[in-house]
Parts: structure tokens; C-alpha cells; sequence
């Protein structure tokens, strides 16, 4: 009787695990797919695909679009994200300190931690422009071409750094991105001296960006906070003047550092 309750127990704990890898398998590249898709993505049979489909579609986690058999992912998954983000303790103290920054400056500014050795986007605020702009909440990049990303990564141990680069790799994003390991861990010293990082049209071209670290006590990188804009306004000299104010914000919001995502969970 216990050998088949626990079977049962096993069988659905599979059946989970599926369904979150099937709304893995949906990224900004692939927004719609077809049920072989999905089946060949996962390398299960299509019946059971199927089956987890359906469920999905019949809670809201994905939608099957009109025109044709593809899915998308569903409203309940934009739900979930936001009650996550509403209810992330750090951000009534960041927000304030957020918007002094961007008032000073100008130019949007985000408020990052990592999650799995990748760069996680917990707010930003932008400048009032007559201009339609739009929420990077929840959004995931890597930590290498990234003034934030880079920016933790300086106040991260080597071996953390390695494991990052071993399981993420190092992708060109742009013809400028860092792809060489020892090219990255000599940027990071640099940053290390500077001061606060750089991104000077790694991750986007156009677009530069200066990125300090929020530390915990033992001084290791927890969050951090980024100014972004054109390669017009971001010149070096506004790049020193904005990472000195992006300092002053980082040592304000280290005194909350447990209140990270980074600080709650096991990293990479």
C-alpha cells in the first residue's frame, strides 16, 4: 500500500516538474509553439504533452491561439508575476531612493539582483517623457555584458564567477560583449578599481550603462542599482558623475540587504 502511495506521490511530483518545463520551453525567441514542438523540445511523447497542455490551458498557464494550433503562455502566468513583484519586501525602501536618483540624472535606472547566476530585474523607473515605456520587471539577463551583472559579479567569489560561466557561458550578445573567461575576470578587477562597472554597448547597441553593487555585511553582492541611456547622454565624465550617485543609493539600500532575493535562496 505505502510502495503504491509513494509511487503515486513520484508520479506527480514528474507530472509538475513537465508542466514547469513546458512553460520554460516559451522564451521572447519562441513566444508561440505547437504541441511537437513541445513534445520534441522535452523529448516526451506527444499524448503526454498533450495531456499537461490541456491542463495548463484549462488553469490559464498557457492559451491556444485562434489562428491556429500554436500556444502561448497564458494571463495566469502575468498574475503570478505581478502578486511576486508587489510583494517584494525591498522595494518600498528602494523605490524612493530610485526615483532621487533618476530625478538627478535623468536616465532610467534599475534595481537588479541575481537569481541562478543570471542578472534578475526587480524595478526600474524612467524619466518623464512624452514617450510610452514599459516594465522590465521580471526579466532575466546574463550577468557578463551587463552594467549590473557586472557589477555583482566583481563582489562575488572566483569559483561563483567560474560556475557562471561554465553553466550560462559567455555569448556574444553584441560585437562588443566580453566572450574570452580571463578577458572577463580582468574587467572585473578593473571594475573593482573603478569603483562600479561598465556597459558601453555590450548588451544593446546604443545604449551605455554604469552599474554599482548593493553588499551585504560580508561584503558580498546581493543586488545592485544601474543607470542606462544613449551613447550621447552616457559620456565618460557623466558615467563618473552618475556612478558616484548610484553609490550613495547602493550604501542607503546595503542596509537592507536581507531583503534581496539574492540574500534567501541557494545561488549557483
Amino acid at each position: 500500500m505505502n510502495q503504491k502511495r509513494t509511487e503515486k506521490n513520484e508520479n506527480a511530483v514528474g507530472s509538475v516538474l513537465k508542466a514547469i518545463q513546458i512553460l520554460d520551453c516559451f522564451t521572447p525567441d519562441h513566444p508561440n509553439l505547437s504541441l511537437s514542438q513541445i513534445s520534441k523540445n522535452l523529448d516526451i511523447p506527444k499524448s503526454t504533452a498533450l495531456n499537461l497542455i490541456q491542463t495548463l490551458e484549462s488553469q490559464g498557464f498557457l492559451l491556444r491561439m485562434k489562428s491556429g494550433n500554436d500556444y502561448q503562455l497564458g494571463y495566469k502566468n502575468m498574475e503570478l508575476g505581478y502578486r511576486a513583484t508587489t510583494s517584494l519586501s525591498i522595494l518600498p525602501y528602494a523605490i524612493p531612493i530610485m526615483e532621487e536618483v533618476q530625478e538627478k540624472t535623468g536616465e532610467i535606472i534599475y534595481l537588479t539582483t541575481h537569481i541562478n547566476g543570471r542578472v534578475f530585474y526587480l524595478q526600474c523607473a524612467y524619466p518623464s517623457r512624452p514617450k510610452v515605456s514599459y516594465s522590465v520587471r521580471g526579466k532575466m539577463l546574463p550577468m557578463h555584458c551587463t552594467g549590473c551583472g557586472k557589477a555583482m559579479l566583481t563582489y562575488l567569489s572566483h569559483e561563483f564567477v567560474q560556475n557562471v560561466i561554465d553553466k550560462h557561458g559567455l555569448r556574444a550578445v553584441t560585437p562588443n560583449t566580453i566572450t574570452d573567461p580571463d578577458r572577463l575576470f580582468e574587467e572585473l578587477e578593473i571594475t573593482r578599481q573603478r569603483g562600479y562597472a561598465r556597459d558601453f554597448e555590450e548588451e544593446t547597441i546604443g545604449v551605455r550603462c554604469v552599474g554599482v553593487a548593493i553588499r551585504n555585511t560580508k561584503g558580498q553582492a546581493v543586488g545592485a542599482l544601474s543607470l542606462s541611456g544613449s551613447v550621447l547622454t552616457m559620456t565618460d565624465e557623466n558615467a563618473d558623475k552618475f556612478a558616484n550617485l548610484l553609490s550613495n543609493a547602493c550604501n542607503l539600500l546595503s542596509q537592507q540587504a536581507n531583503l534581496f532575493p539574492a540574500s534567501q535562496m541557494d545561488q549557483v
